[in-house]
């Protein structure tokens, strides 16, 4: 089994906004506005997000958010990691993970930063990510 890592392209936005909704988030598009969120995703200059490819099947994505800080600095905001229900267990995570610091990294990013659930910590700090501070938001 190979794990390909490959920019996002419109013919994988289905197949993504599908898992995130399984796995993630309740919200779910309608088709008819599919080609609209893309259109506005993807004319964001601050964003990057890559889909993990098996056999060209998607069963990963995730995205980091590139934040220029007022002092000039730039930081990362890893968002959305999720993998495939049936592909679990098999280093995709990790994969994006790593992939995602990468660019960053690439990008300048002094910091590299994610939210996560309790229960997925331990999969974090196996990726070299470390509990710091307290999260908090408001809807």
């Amino acid at each position: 089994m190979s794990i390909e890592i490959s920019k996002i392209e419109r013919i994988h936005m289905n197949d993504v906004v599908a898992m995130l909704h399984r796995n993630l988030s309740e919200f779910m598009p309608q088709k008819e506005e599919i080609n609209d969120m893309w259109n506005s995703f993807t004319i964001q200059n601050n964003v990057q997000s890559i889909v993990a490819l098996i056999d060209g099947i998607v069963v990963g994505y995730g995205s980091i958010v590139i934040e220029t800080k007022i002092r000039g600095g730039k930081m990362g905001h890893v968002e959305d990691i999720v993998s495939h229900e049936g592909h679990r267990n098999k280093g995709i995570g990790r994969v994006i993970v790593d992939s995602l610091f990468q660019i960053g990294k690439n990008e300048g990013c002094y910091k590299i930063a994610l939210q996560c659930k309790e229960h997925n910590i331990a999969f974090y700090e196996k990726c070299g990510y470390s509990v710091s501070g307290i999260s908090m938001q408001q809807f």
